[in-house]
């Protein structure tokens, strides 16, 4: 072959390499945006004074990505335990993670009010307070549209239970996590209407909790089931503890979110 046939040839390939070098053909497509993003939720915090217990009291209120002050919602309270505080159930028990997992997963969009209920187990003048300045209050603001359930841990367990029993007309659902137990006081509750006036109730407990007796909450349950109250249990391994609240928490909103439709 000819010199000059050599170096035109040589000319041509390095021609070529260099268009591929300036990116005219670029054999990595883009990738394909996410055709369906995930909303994530925000936090807002609610201060309101109570006379009855002569304070401000603070809330933490979850609010579902995408959420619209033209619409309106359901309100789940969620409440804690004690020695907690509002914050709890976002710091300590990942509930603003779970919620956005459970609104991607096509969950029912709610509220989520997570209110601090002191040392108080959610009685007394508590009850004041929690029916005639929060549920008023943080419904009107947030735009709630009648319908709530209630979810707690430990003291906020028996403070879901005291509620939903004490004012059934009121709520959906309740989902009671290890429970402090008054037998005797929420079966006096569960006996004192008809059956059918409470809402559905799901009591969850682990069998390694050490703090809240698992016989006890046994033997409640098997109390509210006598009375004629729909009372669902789950008993699984676990203590009375962050790494066991978070997973009854997923299961409450499953509930809480059927209850709400």
């Amino acid at each position: 072959m000819k010199k000059s046939l050599l170096l035109k040839i040589a000319f041509l390939a390095a021609g070529t390499l260099v268009v591929m070098s300036c990116g005219k053909i670029d054999p990595t497509p883009d990738p394909e945006p996410d055709p369906d993003p995930i909303e994530v939720g925000s936090i807002q915090r609610v201060s309101l004074y109570s006379e009855d217990m002569h304070r401000q009291m603070a809330t933490t209120v979850w609010l579902p990505g995408g959420y619209d002050e033209t619409q309106t919602y359901p309100v789940l309270y969620l409440l804690h335990g004690y020695g907690d505080d509002n914050n709890s159930w976002i710091q300590k028990g990942y509930a603003s993670l779970i919620a956005d997992d459970y609104m991607a997963n096509k969950g029912v969009p709610m509220i989520i009010v997570m209110p601090d209920g002191l040392t108080e187990f959610y009685r007394g003048n508590y009850e004041t307070y929690f029916h005639d300045i929060l549920i008023p209050a943080v419904e009107e603001q947030f735009h709630g549209n009648g319908k709530r359930a209630l979810a707690g841990l430990s003291m906020g367990g028996y403070g879901t239970l005291l509620h939903a029993l004490k004012y059934p007309d009121k709520f959906t659902y309740a989902y009671a996590m290890s429970p402090a137990a008054d037998e005797a006081g929420f079966s006096a509750l569960a006996q004192a209407r008809e059956a059918s006036a409470f809402p559905p109730i799901t009591v969850e407990s682990g069998t390694q909790d050490y703090t809240v007796s698992i016989v006890g909450v046994r033997s409640l349950v098997q109390t509210l089931k006598s009375c004629g109250l729909r009372c669902d249990f789950i008993e699984r391994d676990g203590g009375h503890d962050w790494n066991f609240w978070p997973e009854c928490l997923k299961k409450a909103l499953v509930k809480v979110g059927e209850s709400f439709k």
